[in-house]
C-alpha cells in the first residue's frame, strides 16, 4: 500500500475517531458511563460498547469487508492484508471517574505491521494522526519526539498491567528511577505512547500492552521519529508484547532496563 493510499485512508478515518470521542463524551455527560468490571482493575462502561459499535459501522461503510479487531468486540486476525484495530475508550478508569485522560484509538496493520493511527481526545480537543510515509500531526501541526539525551533530565511514563506480576512493575520503576529519570503513570497507555511521540515526555515503557492500545500510536510514533522497539512482531496482534517508545538517544538504554 503506497503512502498516497495510506493518506487517503487516514483522511477517511480521522473524522470517525473524532466523532467517536465526541459520542463517548456525550454519553458520559448524559449519565451513560455506569461502570462494570471485566476483571480486577479492568473497567467497562456502556460507552465503550457503543463507541466501538459506531466505529465498526463506519469502517464497514468506508472499507467494506475489511476485518476489525476491537478490545470489546474481538475479531479474527487474518494471515495478511489490512486489519483495523480499535480501542473505543483507552483510559476507561479515568473516563468513568469524569477525568479527561482518555482517548479513542483507531489503528490499521497491514500484513502484520502497524501502518496507520488516528487517536482522538475530547478534552482537550486533540486529533493525533500518522501513517507510514505520511508524517505525524497534532491538530494538523507536525509533531516530533523529544531530543533529550541525558536520562537524568528525562520523564518516563511506566505503564502497568495485572497481566504481569506487580513485583516486576515495581522493580522496573526502581531501575528507571535509579537511572536518574523521573517517573509518572497516568492511566492511559495510548496517551502515554502518544505523549512520547509528541515530545511531552521522553518515553513510555510497559512490560505488556495489547495491540488495540498500541497499534495506532506505534504508526504515529515512528513517523514522529521516536525510537521504538519491535512491538509489532511475533504474536502481537493476538497476545500483545512489551513496548518502549522513547527519544532516540534514550531508547536503547530504557529497553535494556526492561530486560533486567
Amino acid at each position: 500500500m503506497t503512502p498516497a493510499e495510506l493518506a487517503r485512508r487516514l483522511d477517511a478515518i480521522a473524522p470517525v475517531a473524532q466523532q467517536a470521542a465526541d459520542l463517548a463524551a456525550r454519553m458520559r455527560a448524559n449519565g451513560m458511563a455506569e461502570t462494570t468490571m471485566k476483571g480486577a482493575q479492568d473497567f467497562l462502561t456502556e460507552a465503550d460498547g457503543a463507541t466501538e459499535h459506531f466505529i465498526r459501522q463506519q469502517l464497514e461503510r468506508l472499507f467494506p469487508g475489511e476485518p476489525v479487531l476491537g478490545e470489546e468486540g474481538g475479531g479474527t486476525v487474518p494471515k495478511d492484508g489490512p486489519l483495523w484495530i480499535l480501542d473505543p475508550i483507552d483510559g476507561t478508569a479515568n473516563f468513568a471517574r469524569d477525568a479527561h485522560r482518555w482517548c479513542v484509538s483507531i489503528g490499521m496493520a497491514l500484513d502484520g505491521r502497524a501502518m496507520l493511527g488516528a487517536i482522538a481526545r475530547h478534552a482537550p480537543a486533540e486529533l493525533i494522526l500518522g501513517a507510514e510515509g505520511c508524517g505525524a500531526t497534532l491538530n494538523g501541526a507536525p509533531i516530533r519526539a523529544a531530543a533529550t539525551s541525558d536520562i537524568g533530565r528525562a520523564i518516563v511514563e511506566v505503564g502497568w498491567s495485572l497481566r504481569r506480576p506487580a513485583a516486576a512493575f515495581v522493580a522496573l520503576v526502581g531501575r528507571v528511577m535509579a537511572s536518574g529519570a523521573g517517573v509518572r503513570s497516568s492511566g492511559s497507555g495510548t496517551l502515554g505512547l502518544v505523549d512520547a511521540a509528541i515530545g511531552r515526555q521522553d518515553a513510555y515503557i510497559e512490560l505488556h500492552i495489547n495491540a488495540w492500545d498500541a497499534c495506532g500510536a506505534l504508526a504515529i510514533a515512528r513517523e514522529a521519529g521516536c525510537w521504538t522497539n519491535d512491538f509489532d512482531s511475533g504474536e502481537w496482534l493476538q497476545a500483545g508484547n512489551p513496548i518502549c517508545f522513547a527519544a532516540p538517544a534514550l531508547g536503547p538504554r530504557l529497553a535494556a532496563l526492561m530486560q533486567d
